[in-house]
């Protein structure tokens, strides 16, 4: 992609949340949540497997309407927007402000091996790495356990306490702690209303359940759109927006489920291309910039099948070269 091609497009492609779709679809899913605990707690088993279905479903699409609000493109109004975003990282238990810090520093520098926190974090781990652990780590990949979903998780709550622990006192960091402790005191206040009602251990197994199942996903839609790019010098500068379809995927679109289950994730060129603008525009944009014949290569296999065939890989084979430094 040109410059001037990204600039076309960029004209006619409003920027950020102009409409409420996506604050009106959170909405949505916070009542099929709701009706899903509702289902959970009925005694019938035929009730209780469709209510983790709906849940599945429920916290998925928040998950990615957290990633929207990163963007600020879940609301106009950016109060409002950061409210969705504090409220769809407490219910899926991850930090909006550290994420939002780790992912927008992710589209500044993708590629990059250092100032990219996506890949120097993966970097931290390889390098160290035992051969007992890669062994570990290749069960782990070829059973499809989510352990890399997991700890991306538990990354963004340890970051800002580790950060403090070495010195770092800016207002910044400050804040993210009290939001993280504020988070943990909404699960106490949640665990404590579920107690006196005598639902503890129905709450405890229902979010255990979907948690997995939500890390399972994250794997599935994440891993795709990055897997064996190749990463820039250490003193590279920083791709412009144009540039980045040089080290991102797409994932080939499938009816229904790209655009109504997982709001346009799998079109990923076009979102580091165009990162502020909302999901549902998405197909807009790619279409214009196939309009005008912008080469980059055609879309993956979607997001199924590439770990259905990826899984059988080894994951040093799949993205690991690019990371392991023990050589």
């Amino acid at each position: 992609m040109t410059k001037d091609q990204w600039l076309a497009a960029r004209q006619q492609i409003p920027d950020g949340a102009k409409e409420p779709w996506t604050a009106m679809l959170w909405l949505a899913d916070l009542l099929l949540l709701t009706l899903a605990w509702n289902l959970w707690l009925a005694d019938s088993l035929v009730l209780k497997v469709p209510g983790l279905l709906l849940a599945g479903f429920a916290t998925v699409q928040i998950y990615l309407i957290l990633h929207e609000a990163l963007h600020g493109a879940a609301a106009q109004n950016r109060r409002l927007n950061d409210f969705i975003g504090h409220c769809s990282g407490w219910l899926i238990a991850l930090p909006f402000l550290v994420r939002r810090r780790f992912h927008m520093a992710h589209h500044t520098w993708t590629a990059h091996p250092l100032n990219d926190p996506e890949n120097r974090g993966m970097i931290e781990k390889f390098s160290v790495m035992t051969k007992k652990q890669e062994r570990t780590l290749e069960f782990i990949w070829k059973h499809w356990i989510p352990m890399i979903a997991a700890n991306h998780f538990l990354l963004n709550w340890r970051a800002p306490f580790i950060a403090r622990a070495k010195g770092d006192d800016s207002p910044r960091l400050l804040k993210e702690i009290r939001f993280a402790r504020l988070y943990l005191l909404g699960y106490l206040a949640l665990a404590a209303v579920a107690w006196s009602q005598g639902h503890l251990l129905d709450l405890l197994l229902f979010y255990l359940i979907v948690w997995v199942f939500l890390f399972f996903m994250v794997e599935l839609l994440n891993l795709p759109h990055h897997a064996e790019a190749p990463l820039l010098a250490k003193d590279a500068e920083r791709l412009q927006f144009w540039e980045q379809d040089q080290v991102s995927h797409d994932c080939k679109s499938l009816p229904v489920w790209s655009r109504f289950v997982i709001l346009n994730f799998n079109l990923h060129i076009v979102h580091h291309a165009f990162p502020s603008v909302p999901w549902y525009r998405l197909p807009e944009v790619n279409r214009l910039l196939h309009e005008q014949e912008v080469g980059h290569e055609p879309s993956q296999v979607h997001e199924w099948a590439f770990a259905r065939e990826n899984r059988r890989r080894p994951l040093l084979q799949l993205m690991g070269h690019f990371f392991d430094r023990r050589g």
